[in-house]
């Protein structure tokens, strides 16, 4: 089987056979490992134990170590992955088409923490702006509204360092935020989520009168998954967006709309077309990454493994999961979806819900569900976070403007007010029963 033909596989969704071990374990071969330092599983008063509370030795404790492929892959999609990882860790230099206007020199860049395919510190938080906040329109000079930091070009210089982002006086107000990269792990699956089940816990207009109202986003292809605003449809077009955006790296479509997942939605849509390429003059003969290694790295982030919990699970943790529930967490976080490979274990409902004032960027990205409580503007919405492995990949918050998951939910509010107050009516030791549980995640 020559090199296309096995990429071709490795990013196909007819291709992909996903299976389990039957023993449950890596198709790797890769033990599990107690995490580094080991993570807090019980409680120690002055004198020993606190009454009531389960020690669990932390020997024991363990979880898969991320960044691995998912169980069950076929030799020509493993092969896929472990090339696509090597283009995601890859360093691009302006031969090779680099810029001319970028914030990265990889993917592995802004996705390092903890290890390929993660988050990352806020240093390395990006701009996003535009002007106006009725419309996707981005800064004068801009190809996005990605701000690139580094480049040639009128906007910015090198030698000079970067000039400052427009202080929004004008006719046409400039809106401006940053971003926090968000992991990667386990996103493939979302792929295999339909619409049905995602519409099916939307409640745009709040019919059922409890506050949550998440709605589902859109962009060019169809109902969104990807992304802090559920912008983006597919991995393709998660991936080649900010392949451009962030690096300048120009791509032609890999499978394009053959890739848009379930069925588009029969909704106004907005941004590009997934069958355009992306195109820049910076001296480099587009496409500037070949066919094959985007489809490999497509690949590697379609069968990057989910984070799997610690186990066994603590007496602590276990009270901190009715104590999630109860706080009412899980009207947004929930659980679980249905999908075509089985049950996602995400704790997300890939909605957008508004979160308040404090936290509303006012940017506006993709189209969303029509509602009659909400315009059709998402400037204080945002997607519902997977919270799997959330405790590996801090800060918080779409800018990681939260240093602790504590913090991370005493700032909720719009739609999430009440589970934020629930949570800061429990007792210090419940409120801690409830982070070990997301810790556990």
């Amino acid at each position: 089987m020559n090199r296309q033909t096995a990429a071709l596989l490795g990013a196909s969704l007819i291709a992909w056979t996903l299976g389990s071990c039957s023993d449950g374990s890596s198709s790797t071969g890769t033990a599990p490992v107690a995490p580094p330092g080991g993570t807090p599983n019980h409680r120690l008063g002055p004198s020993g134990p606190l009454p009531g509370v389960e020690i669990v030795d932390p020997k024991q404790r363990v979880r898969k170590p991320l960044g691995g492929p998912m169980d069950g892959l076929t030799p020509d999609e493993l092969a896929a992955f472990q090339r696509g990882k090597q283009v995601f860790e890859r360093r691009f230099q302006p031969s090779e088409g680099l810029g001319p206007l970028y914030n990265a020199t990889s993917c592995r860049s802004c996705h390092s923490k903890p290890v390929s395919g993660g988050a990352s510190d806020l240093y390395r938080n990006f701009y996003v702006a535009m002007r106006g906040s009725t419309s996707q329109i981005p800064l004068t000079g801009l190809p996005s509204l990605v701000v690139p930091a580094f480049g040639r070009g009128n906007l910015f210089d090198l030698e000079a360092g970067r000039n400052l982002i427009p202080d929004g006086g004008g006719p046409i107000p400039v809106f401006q935020a940053q971003r926090n990269s968000i992991p990667i792990f386990g996103t493939g699956l979302f792929e295999f989520i339909s619409n049905t089940t995602i519409i099916a816990n939307a409640d745009p207009d709040d019919l059922d009168l409890d506050g949550v109202s998440g709605r589902y986003n859109t962009d060019a292809a169809g109902l969104g998954r990807f992304g802090t605003k559920c912008q983006a449809n597919s991995i393709e077009i998660f991936t080649r967006t900010p392949l451009n955006t962030q690096m300048g790296i120009t791509t032609l479509p890999f499978l394009g709309s053959g890739g848009i997942i379930s069925m588009a939605c029969r909704a106004a849509q907005a941004g590009g077309n997934p069958n355009d390429p992306t195109l820049d003059n910076d001296g480099v003969p587009d496409p500037e990454l070949e066919r094959e290694d985007l489809g490999d790295l497509i690949a590697f982030t379609r069968f990057l493994a989910p984070p799997e919990p610690l186990r066994p699970m603590t007496s602590a943790e276990k009270r901190g999961e009715e104590l999630f529930a109860s706080a009412r967490c899980t009207d947004c976080h929930m659980p679980s979806l249905d999908s075509s490979r089985g049950p996602v274990e995400a704790y997300t409902d890939l909605l957008i819900h508004d979160m308040g004032p404090a936290l509303a960027d006012f940017l506006n990205l993709g189209t969303p569900q029509a509602s009659m409580i909400s315009n059709g503007l998402t400037g204080s919405e945002w997607r519902t976070a997977p919270l799997w492995g959330t405790s590996l990949v801090g800060p918080w918050l779409h800018d990681g403007r939260a240093e602790t998951l504590s913090e991370a939910i005493e700032m909720h509010a719009g739609e999430a007010q009440t589970s934020r107050d629930l949570f800061l009516a429990l007792s210090p030791e419940e409120q801690a029963d409830l982070i070990e549980f997301l810790e556990h995640l």
